[in-house]
């Protein structure tokens, strides 16, 4: 875990949790505008088969009453902390992520590119997969690049982990949230509808849900001026702690 110093001391705990396949490379656009607001805690890729195995590490990493960030899978991951380790989280941001269970035929193609770990060797995510993360009509190459060196970078033994994890429903863990949780979304994420992230609005209580325009899946590389807006418009204007 990397812990970058806030401006101020009364600032809060940003603990960034972050998505499939990525380190903290995720976060590179956001960082600077992060840094004025908070103490960051850049939490490292997931090295376990489990949203449960990886909510309890970052448990062990963290303090407590921390404004937790996660992306994606990552957002399981911070739903699940929130839940079962209450005292760490005051405040919960899920990014283009989702509370619905892994369907079986998920885990059907998960499994079958396990299987083809056997016998083609492992050079990262495939070009088709990134394309997918992005806004339809503008892959930048860019941001291509960049997932590909993060799937590279963390190697096999991490995807294998990553592609085991089996997500359960998680819309009974935010009904039972008593922290502020604060949805953002994207109107043209190829990998999380929108109907998804209106479901974990209406589950968990009193969360706010806002969309980005013209935005894929990697919001903090395509959108990262409207990211930080957002994020600091719910740190300063609603009150954080338990309902």
């Amino acid at each position: 875990m990397s812990v970058l110093p806030a401006s101020s001391a009364d600032q809060p705990d940003l603990v960034l949790i972050p998505g499939f396949m990525c380190d903290d490379r995720l976060w590179q656009c956001v960082l600077p505008a992060l840094q004025s607001m908070g103490r960051v805690h850049c939490m490292p890729a997931h090295q376990h088969d489990s949203i449960e195995a990886c909510a309890a590490a970052v448990a062990e990493k963290i303090p407590d009453n921390a404004v937790v960030i996660g992306f994606s899978l990552g957002g399981y991951v911070a739903r699940h902390l929130a839940a079962h380790w209450p005292q760490k989280v005051q405040r919960l941001f899920l990014l283009n992520s989702s509370a619905r269970a892994t369907t079986d035929e998920e885990i059907a193609r998960a499994q079958q590119q396990l299987k083809a770990l056997e016998v083609y060797p492992y050079r990262g995510q495939t070009r088709t997969a990134l394309l997918r993360a992005l806004h339809p009509q503008r892959p930048d190459s860019r941001w291509i690049d960049c997932m590909l060196a993060m799937s590279v970078d963390l190697g096999i033994t991490t995807f294998r982990q990553q592609m085991t994890i089996v997500r359960a429903d998680g819309h009974a863990e935010l009904a039972a949230l008593r922290c502020p949780v604060h949805i953002i979304a994207s109107a043209d994420d190829q990998m999380r509808s929108l109907q998804e992230a209106e479901r974990m609005a209406a589950a968990a209580s009193g969360s706010t849900l806002d969309v980005l325009a013209d935005c894929g899946h990697m919001s903090v590389f395509e959108q990262p001026e409207q990211v930080i807006r957002l994020l600091q418009y719910h740190l300063t204007t609603l009150p954080a702690g338990k309902f």
